[in-house]
């Protein structure tokens, strides 16, 4: 009997074939690496709008824990420094007995002392720095908020034996996310974003709506935003903002896209705010 003669198997793949399957793979690869970049940075997204959610509550509870209309976005330490008053007047509406430790506002060794400040002159808050300064509290030793003592006369008091009784902290502010921004006001830190590159910054309408002070509140460059050229965005409360992924913040006024007549500035064009439901830089 014949026998069938067998074929021979093969022994792999042809070049040709290797090559077509490595270019699908790298094209899957491709494919794959930009989805997961698009997630990650929409992740980053929704984590900045978490925490500004978080900044907004607290600001509102700090607001109606001591009955106060607004937070400031700017202060003078120590407050009787302030030329204007603003700063003492806000503080005495905190504090009102605090008045009767005049070297708690005076511009003094003893009033920067009693406000955690070690410097030889009176310096001024801006937003970034108020937003941890109030929602924060005093200091321990290790720089961690603890909030505000009870005390009447003392609410920077850390001495468990004489202020066991406290105001917040409102926030729990990470310490690895305060930064120290400007050497001559290192005891005032601010709060960095999830990015890390930028601070949140903080504008607020002060006793009535539509009256922010864009002339000694602008910071790193930034007006509070505005939806037209008489009326401020979120008008008869406040704005917390993040610089984005870029780590630029944009000009603010009507600069952004949501503004009548108003176009995103490429520094702020992934801004993103609490009174924004979308990047700063993208129309509804």
């Amino acid at each position: 009997m014949r026998q069938t003669p067998t074929r021979a198997r093969r022994a792999g793949f042809t070049l040709v074939e290797l090559l077509i399957v490595i270019t699908i793979i790298s094209i899957l690869v491709a494919l794959s690496a930009a989805a997961v970049v698009k997630v990650v940075g929409k992740g980053d997204e929704v984590r900045v709008r978490n925490e500004i959610s978080q900044l907004n509550a607290a600001v509102q509870a700090f607001k109606t824990d001591f009955g106060v209309p607004y937070l400031p976005s700017r202060l003078v330490i120590p407050p009787g420094a302030d030329p204007t008053g603003e700063s003492q007047q806000y503080v005495t509406t905190l504090w009102s007995r605090i008045t009767t430790n005049p070297a708690a506002l005076a511009n003094n060794a003893a009033a920067y002392a009693f406000w955690q400040h070690t410097g030889n002159s009176s310096v001024t808050l801006k937003g970034h720095q108020t937003l941890v300064f109030f929602l924060g509290g005093a200091r321990d030793t290790n720089g961690a908020p603890m909030g505000f003592s009870a005390s009447a006369t003392n609410p920077m008091d850390v001495n468990p034996a004489t202020s066991s009784s406290r105001k917040g902290p409102y926030y729990d502010f990470p310490l690895d996310r305060l930064s120290r921004l400007n050497p001559k006001q290192h005891q005032f830190p601010s709060f960095m974003d999830v990015y890390g590159t930028m601070p949140y910054i903080y504008f607020t309408a002060k006793k009535a709506g539509n009256d922010y002070d864009p002339t000694n509140d602008v910071q790193f460059g930034v007006r509070p935003f505005m939806t037209t050229t008489s009326r401020y965005a979120n008008s008869n409360g406040f704005q917390i903002i993040c610089a984005g992924k870029n780590g630029a913040f944009g000009p603010g006024g009507v600069s952004w896209a949501g503004a009548q007549g108003g176009g995103a500035t490429a520094e702020g064009a992934d801004d993103i705010a609490n009174f924004y439901p979308t990047l700063l830089g993208i129309g509804q």
